[in-house]
C-alpha cells in the first residue's frame, strides 16, 4: 500500500510527527511517500499567508496571532471563512501532488492540509481514503474536518472535540508518535555526553523548532530556583537567541542551546522540561518520562494545548516566573513517577485499516450563503492588515514595540565595526584595491547576483557579501525570489543577514524572514561593534568611503566584514558560557530512581 504523508513545515514538530509515520509505516510493510505541502501542494499564497506570516508572529508579534487564532477557530463567520479560502487556493494544487504520487491512502499533519482533504472527499474528487493525526491536546475546529474519515489522537480526552467538529466515529487513540529514541534512557550517561552536571537538578527550558513563547519568564523562574543548571533550547530562532544571552549573559548556570537534533539526550539528562510552544515537544516528553511545566505560551493554540495538558494530569501550568518556580520546587522534590499517556495501538496500524466512508455533501444555497457571509466578514479585517503591512509608516513604531529593528550593534571584545559598503557591481574590483591598501575589510551589498570571477576577487581580498534587499511593495513574490536567487548565488547557508532598504515595511521583513534572511542597518554611531553603511553608488561615493576610512583610522578602529564581526560577537559568548562553573550548595534531593544509571 502507498500511503502518502503530507506535513507543513511550521516549526518542527509537523515534519517529525511526518518522519515518524514513514518509519511506522516502512515497518509495517507500506510504501511511504513524504511530501512538504508548505513547498508542493498548497500553492504560494497559502504558505506566505500562513506559515511565513506566522513565523514572524510567534516570533514577534504574539498578540496579532492571538486575534486571528480567535477568529478563526472559535469565531464561526471567521471559521467558514478559513475553511473556504483553504479550498479555494490550495485545493487545485494538492490534488495534483496527490494524482502525482497516486497512493492508496493520504495522511495529514496539519490542520491547513486536513481541512482541504476533507474538502476534497465531501466534494466527491478524493476516492482515497484521508486520514488526520492530530498532535495537540487542546484542538481547535480546524484540526478536524468531516470529511476525514479518521482523526488519530494520543490521549482519549481529546476525542470528544474531534467528534464535535468531525462527527461520531471519525477518531481513534494511537501510541504517540514520537521517534523510538526517546524512550527513557540513562539519566547520567546523557549528561555526561552534553557535559552536564551529573549532580543536582537540570530544568530544560524550549520554545520548539521555532523557539516561540516568552522564553525569558521560563528562563528566569527556572534560575530562581537555587543550584538548578537551566539549559534554554531556541531552534531556529537567532533573535531570542541573542535576547537571552543579553539579558542573562552573565549567569553561569545558563546555556544557551540553539537548534539541536539531539533532544533525545537532553529529555533524558533533564529533571523537568518547561515549555512554552506545547507541541510535539510535549509528546517526546512523556515518551522519554520527563516532568512537564507549560510556561511562556504565547496566545492562540499554544494556550489551548496549555490548559489541556494540564486537564487531562500530563502537565503543569505557570503563568509567571513565580509560579514556575514553585512548580519547579514541587516536582523537583517529589518522588512519584512522572506522567505517562496510556497504552494505545500504533499509529501505522491504524491508518492501513482506515477505510473511505461515505460523506454527505452540503446543499449548494448553504454553500453560497456561507461564502458571502465568510467574505464579509474578513475584509475589514484585511484592509487594516494591508495598510499595517504595506506601509513603511508603521514599521519603525511596531519595530520598537515588537523587537523587530535590524541589527546595528553587536558585542565584542575587539576593537571593529563591520563596514558596509553599497556599490555597482562594476565598480567592486577597484573599491576592493583601495581598500586593501587602506588595510580595511568590508562586505559589499549587492543587488543582484555576482559573475564568479567576481565573488573570487572579493574572497582574494579578504573582504565579503551581502544581498542588498529590494523594497517587495506590490511585487511580494519577486522580491523573495530575488532574495532566495542572491541566497544561493552567494552560498549564505540557509539563515544569513542582508542590508534593509529604505523604506523598510513590515512585508519586507515578512518576505526575507521567508527566505532565511535577517535584517541589519547602519548604526548611527562608529564605536566597535556597530554596523556602520556607506553608499558609494553617487558621484561622491569613493570621497565618503575616504572620509569614513581616515575616521576609523584616527579612533584606532578598525573595519572588517559583517561576518567577521558576527563571529567575533559569537566567540566572545562562547567564551562566557564555557566559563568554569563554580560549584554550588544544591539544596534539593533529586530520586535516587531518576538519577540512577
Amino acid at each position: 500500500m502507498r500511503v502518502l504523508i503530507l506535513f507543513c513545515e511550521e516549526g518542527e514538530g509537523h515534519a517529525a510527527a511526518a518522519r515518524v509515520l514513514a518509519r511506522e509505516l516502512a515497518d509495517a510493510g507500506a510504501e511511504p511517500v513524504v511530501e512538504d505541502a508548505m513547498t508542493r501542494g498548497l500553492g504560494r499564497v497559502i504558505p506566505l499567508l500562513s506559515r511565513d506570516a506566522y513565523h514572524v508572529q510567534v516570533r514577534r508579534m504574539r498578540w496579532t496571532y492571538g486575534v486571528e487564532y480567535w477568529f478563526f477557530t472559535q469565531f464561526p463567520p471567521g471559521r467558514r471563512l478559513a475553511r473556504w479560502g483553504l479550498a479555494l487556493l490550495g485545493a487545485r494544487p494538492l490534488l495534483r501532488v496527490i494524482r502525482d504520487v497516486d497512493p492508496d491512502l493520504v495522511v495529514s499533519t496539519h490542520p491547513a492540509v486536513t481541512c482541504i482533504l476533507g474538502h476534497l472527499r465531501r466534494r466527491g474528487r478524493l476516492r482515497m481514503p484521508a486520514v488526520a493525526t492530530v498532535t495537540d491536546f487542546g484542538v481547535h475546529a480546524l484540526w478536524a474536518h468531516p470529511g476525514v474519515d479518521l482523526h488519530l489522537v494520543m490521549h482519549e480526552g481529546v476525542l470528544p472535540a474531534i467528534e464535535r467538529f468531525a462527527g461520531r466515529g471519525r477518531g481513534a487513540v494511537v501510541a504517540p508518535i514520537v521517534a523510538p529514541e526517546f524512550r527513557p534512557h540513562p539519566q547520567a550517561a546523557a549528561r555526561r555526553t552534553l557535559g552536564l552536571p551529573p549532580d543536582g537538578p537540570v530544568v530544560l527550558v524550549s520554545g520548539g523548532g521555532w523557539g516561540v513563547g516568552a522564553l525569558e519568564k521560563p528562563v528566569g523562574g527556572a534560575l530562581a530556583v537555587p543550584g538548578a543548571t537551566v539549559v534554554c533550547l531556541t531552534g531556529r530562532n537567532e533573535l531570542v537567541q541573542r535576547r537571552l544571552e543579553k539579558r542573562f549573559g552573565g549567569e553561569e548556570r545558563l546555556r544557551v542551546v540553539p537548534f539541536t537534533d539531539r533532544m533525545p539526550d537532553y529529555l533524558a539528562a533533564a529533571d523537568a522540561l518547561v515549555d512554552s510552544s506545547l507541541g510535539v515537544t510535549c509528546l517526546e516528553a512523556l515518551e522519554a518520562g520527563c516532568r512537564i511545566v507549560a510556561c511562556g505560551a504565547p496566545p492562540g493554540h499554544s494556550r489551548d494545548n496549555a490548559r489541556a495538558l494540564q486537564r487531562l494530569g500530563l502537565a503543569e501550568v505557570a503563568w509567571s516566573a513565580e509560579e514556575l518556580t514553585e512548580a519547579l520546587w514541587r516536582l523537583l522534590a517529589t518522588e512519584a513517577a512522572p506522567a505517562a499517556l496510556p497504552a494505545a495501538p500504533p499509529a501505522a496500524d491504524a491508518i492501513l485499516a482506515a477505510r473511505a466512508l461515505a460523506h454527505d455533501e452540503a446543499p449548494r444555497r448553504h454553500r453560497r450563503r456561507a461564502a458571502l457571509a465568510t467574505l464579509a466578514a474578513g475584509l475589514g479585517a484585511l484592509v487594516l492588515a494591508g495598510w499595517t503591512f504595506a506601509s513603511p509608516t508603521p514599521y519603525p513604531v511596531v519595530a520598537r514595540m515588537l523587537d523587530l529593528e535590524p541589527l546595528t550593534q553587536v558585542r565584542t571584545t575587539h576593537s571593529d565595526v563591520a563596514l558596509v559598503v553599497v556599490a555597482p557591481a562594476a565598480r567592486i574590483p577597484s573599491l576592493a584595491l583601495d581598500f586593501e591598501r587602506r588595510r580595511m575589510h568590508v562586505s559589499f551589498a549587492v543587488e543582484a547576483p555576482l559573475p564568479a570571477a567576481e565573488q573570487r576577487f572579493v574572497a582574494a581580498a579578504h573582504d565579503g557579501l551581502v544581498p542588498l534587499l529590494e523594497p517587495a511593495g506590490a511585487r511580494v513574490l519577486r522580491a523573495r525570489t530575488q532574495l532566495e536567487g542572491l541566497r544561493r548565488n552567494l552560498a549564505l547557508g540557509s539563515r544569513f543577514y542582508y542590508l534593509a532598504p529604505p523604506g523598510f515595511t513590515l512585508t519586507d521583513y515578512v518576505v526575507a524572514r521567508a527566505a532565511g534572511g535577517l535584517p541589519c542597518a547602519g548604526s548611527a554611531r562608529q564605536a566597535p561593534g556597530s554596523v556602520v553603511v556607506v553608499d558609494a553608488r553617487g558621484a561622491y561615493g569613493s570621497r565618503a568611503v575616504a572620509g569614513l576610512a581616515s575616521s576609523l583610522a584616527g579612533r584606532g578602529i578598525r573595519a572588517v566584514p559583517l561576518s567577521r564581526l558576527l563571529a567575533e560577537a559569537k566567540g566572545a559568548t562562547r567564551a562566557s558560557a564555557s566559563a568554569p562553573r563554580p560549584v554550588a550548595a544544591r539544596p534539593i534531593t533529586i530520586p535516587t530512581s531518576r538519577a540512577a544509571e
